[in-house]
């Protein structure tokens, strides 16, 4: 009977989380190429920093033990440091997700996650020269309109469906682009350059540099509602033995003239993806770089349908679905030989508890 209560309270005690944690906000300093992140922590560090997704590249991770202070520095080409061009404000961002992790195995619940993010301005350029004063002249004023600003969201569904951030493969989503702008019918855009990428630096074209589809099956020919709009359905998909994908495409904007439409990319009913076909002799548009932005969607947790329990109804899926996305985003799960342990300790605690009370009871009756 000691020996198991003994045992039960080991269970217990091996439970303790590690005794450290980070002091304060880290120190973020943005060079001219790349990112230097450093903690403080309570006590001696003695486990993992490390770039989200890149946890097995030798430049990406960084495991001092003994010191306070631990930190790691990113080069702009290494490690899936995204780099993203914006035009309101002018300029790049440059993002990247670090993990410090207090045990140098496990990730435990002392853990924190970091998106780290650094802006780099576009620096204006002005040129001065003399010039001589002639008569009064007329004036003219100019106004000046921001650039939009775009962004790019997978939603559940349909265009009016909210963000999707974990999806079972086969489940119906939106892609939609849209750009907002101080003023009306003054801009238009047009989506192309676009990529799925699985985080770990396997990209694959989803529309090429005029804007067409690649593969209808992954994603079909945009369609355009407004002048600051696009977007298609389409299906989920995950990269095989890859469980996240998130796509990055580029946004060029052009003025409107007045009184005329958009111009849209003319394309084809696209064909199934085929790597290395030549795209016949298509010429590629040409888009102005500095009226050019990058977009990235939000990144999309996958699981195939297959490992889903068989439901027959709608209902019970979206019952499905939505204790998967409990389960990633609280993080507790616990293997069947563990449960079927905790199982056989609490009833043995239980049996234990009735033998005791019952001895005594007969004890005093005697």
């Amino acid at each position: 009977m000691r020996i198991l209560i003994f045992a039960l309270l080991v269970t217990i005690s091996q439970g303790i989380p590690v005794d450290n944690n980070v002091e304060g906000e880290p120190e973020i300093e943005c060079g001219s190429q790349g990112i230097q992140i450093t903690f403080n922590t309570r006590n001696p560090f003695s486990g993992r920093l490390y770039v989200k997704g890149h946890h097995d590249e030798g430049d990406c991770k960084n495991e001092q033990i003994g010191r306070a202070v631990t930190g790691i520095t990113l080069n702009f080409d290494t490690c899936g440091v995204q780099r993203l061009r914006s035009l309101n404000p002018r300029g790049i961002f440059a993002s990247t997700t670090i993990v410090i992790s207090f045990h140098p195995i496990f990730v435990t619940k002392v853990d924190r996650v970091y998106h780290v993010q650094c802006f780099y301005m576009e620096a204006d350029k002005t040129v001065a020269e003399d010039i001589e004063v002639s008569d009064l002249t007329t004036a003219f004023l100019t106004q000046l309109v921001p650039m939009p600003v775009c962004r790019y969201e997978i939603l559940d569904g349909g265009p009016t469906g909210k963000p999707v951030q974990f999806a079972v493969v086969g489940q119906q989503v939106y892609h939609n682009f849209k750009c907002d702008s101080e003023t009306t019918d003054t801009f238009c855009m047009v989506v192309h350059d676009c990529f799925v990428d699985d985080g770990n630096g396997e990209k694959v074209e989803t529309l090429d540099g005029n804007g067409c589809a690649k593969d209808k099956f992954v994603l079909n020919n945009l369609e355009y509602p407004g002048d600051l709009m696009a977007g298609q359905e389409a299906h989920v998909f995950k990269y095989a033995d890859r469980s996240s994908l998130f796509f990055q495409c580029q946004i060029s904007i052009t003025v409107k003239e007045p009184g005329t439409e958009c111009v849209r990319p003319s394309c084809q009913d696209p064909n199934r993806f085929k790597r290395n076909i030549p795209s016949g002799g298509k010429k590629r548009i040409y888009f102005d770089e500095l009226s050019t932005l990058d977009v990235v969607s939000q990144r999309i947790e996958t699981i195939d349908s297959f490992d889903l329990p068989s439901t027959p109804s709608r209902k019970g899926h979206s019952m499905s679905l939505q204790k998967f996305s409990t389960l990633s985003e609280e993080g507790y799960c616990i293997s069947a030989f563990s449960s079927a342990m905790i199982f056989v300790i609490l009833i043995m605690t239980a049996l234990m508890t009735t033998v005791l009370v019952c001895s005594s009871f007969f004890r005093r009756t005697l």
